[in-house]
Formats: structure tokens, sequence, C-alpha cells
């Protein structure tokens, strides 16, 4: 482990859920001849409960408690009931399903029939949600966590932006007309263009400079 505090902290969670009602099928704290330091084996626990605290807390270490669900909505039910949300990993042979636990899983990282490989493949987003960090490493959005983005643009001289003032019935009109002809069907695109074509022809005026109102 880490440290020994670290170690401390996985053992009271294991020894917590078995006080609860746990087994530990496998694993726990191990003394490895010639290593200093604290060592946990790889540790299963099965009858694990929802509720229990190891479910609710924070691990980090070689512990794997395993809770039966009678379906796939419960799996993903009990999953995202937690407070955070770092990685996920979903294990079958049908793929659909596959692909379609990991859309509502809620984690920064899903993986399928596999587990946190994306840590060492730098073109990989790496982060979680909800209490499981901020922001992201590694790939394009890692970088972009490192840079400081800046929004410039310019006007040509020789025109305005049509919303600039005024804002009177003419520009409102306008908007309006402008989204029904680029959102709407066609019958109601005709009934836009009587409605409001003559607005949108005198706000495309004032994009001149020198335009009359």
């Amino acid at each position: 482990m880490v440290s020994g505090e670290q170690a401390a902290i996985v053992t009271d969670l294991v020894d917590d859920a078995i006080a609860s009602g746990a087994e530990r099928v496998c694993g726990g704290p191990v003394e490895v001849p010639g290593s200093p330091g604290s060592h946990i084996a790889p540790t299963v626990l099965r009858g694990v409960t929802h509720e229990m605290r190891i479910m609710r807390e924070e691990i980090f270490g070689p512990v794997l408690p395993v809770v039966v669900v009678a379906d796939e909505d419960e799996a993903v039910r009990l999953a995202n009931d937690s407070e955070f949300g770092l990685g996920a990993s979903v294990w079958t042979r049908d793929r659909a399903k596959g692909e379609r636990m990991s859309r509502v899983l809620e984690a920064g990282m899903v993986w399928i029939n596999d587990h946190a490989y994306s840590h060492a493949a730098i073109q990989c987003a790496w982060g979680g949600i909800k209490d499981s960090g901020l922001g992201r490493s590694h790939s394009e959005f890692g970088l972009l966590e490192c840079a400081e983005v800046k929004t410039r643009t310019w006007n040509p001289a020789r025109s305005r932006d049509f919303w600039w003032h005024p804002y009177d019935e003419t520009l409102g009109r306008a908007v309006r007309a402008s989204a029904g002809l680029l959102y709407g069907g066609d019958e109601p695109r005709v009934k836009v263009l009587r409605d409001g074509g003559g607005s949108l022809l005198r706000a495309g005026a004032r994009t001149i400079r020198g335009g009359g109102r």
C-alpha cells in the first residue's frame, strides 16, 4: 500500500463489511518477507450490500466487494447511487448491452470488458465527475486544461451586426423570422416569409453602415 495510513483505512472498511455480514473469500493483510511497509493481498468480499460503508466510501485498495443485483436496471441504479464517478467497467458478451449501460453510467470513463487501461493511453481523456476530481488530463481536453482560452472577433468597418441597436419591433420580427426559416418546416417557411420578410429586409439593410433605421 502507498502508506500505513491508507492500509489502515482499507482494513477498517473490510472489517466493517465483515462485521455487517459480508464474507471475505480471499485476501487481506499479509507480511512480505524482505519488503517493508504495509501489504494487502487482493481481497474479494461477497454478501455485500449497497448500504455498507465499503460501498459508500472510497477504498483506494485492492478490494472487490460483490453485490448481487436482480437485473441491468438495478445494477445501473446502484452504481450511479454514489457521490463518486471516476471510472466504471461493464463486463458482458453482449456488445449492445455493454454500450447501452456505458451511456447511462455516471462516470468520467467507462470501459467495456476492460478496466483502467486508458490511463496509459495518452490519447484518451482521464478524469471523473461528481466528487472524483476536477477537469481532465491526457488527450486534447487535458491540453486545454493547461491553456487560457480566449475568444477574439472582428467586425469589418463596412458593416454592422444585425442584432445591434436599435432593439425595436423590426428587429424582433426579423429574429423570429430567422428562427422560423432555419428550424421550421417547408409550409411554415411560406408563412414566415409572408409575415416577417419585410422585417428581414429592413434588418438586413441596417448591416450596411449608414443605412436608415
